[in-house]
């Protein structure tokens, strides 16, 4: 085989192996959604930005005003299952002290309708844009 076909074989496995064309968006969920849900620390509220490119951006508050923020890539692996793939957070340190990364995340969901999202835990975010 030829270097010239062994390099074109290197790149077209490359493409498919990174290629996001196969994870699934589901339009139903774009947009703005906010909820609040229960945490040891108490009450948290929530704001997910799901873009129809595939990024997101997740802001949490806490009740005594602590915000933290993470981004990254989500899509549908499997029907009903939401994927949101952790690529960065915000703040990093705390006093001085590093703050552990975010997990990404697999969430089971129900479109309740077209302005509310049931998590498989129970949580309703509801959509604000």
């Amino acid at each position: 085989m030829s270097r010239r076909l062994v390099a074109l074989w290197v790149l077209v496995l490359l493409t498919l192996l990174a290629a996001p064309a196969a994870a699934q968006i589901d339009q139903r969920l774009v947009g703005v959604w906010t909820a609040q849900a229960a945490s040891p620390l108490g009450p948290i509220q929530s704001q997910l930005i799901l873009q129809p490119n595939g990024s997101f951006t997740r802001l949490t508050t806490d009740t005594s005003g602590h915000m933290s923020r993470m981004w990254g890539v989500w899509f549908i692996p499997a029907p009903g299952m939401l994927r949101l793939n952790v690529q960065g957070y915000a703040p990093t340190h705390y006093r001085g002290t590093a703050i552990a990364a975010p997990p990404s995340e697999l969430v089971q969901y129900r479109v309740l309708d077209n302005n509310r999202v049931q998590t498989g835990t129970g949580v309703i975010y509801h959509r604000t844009q």
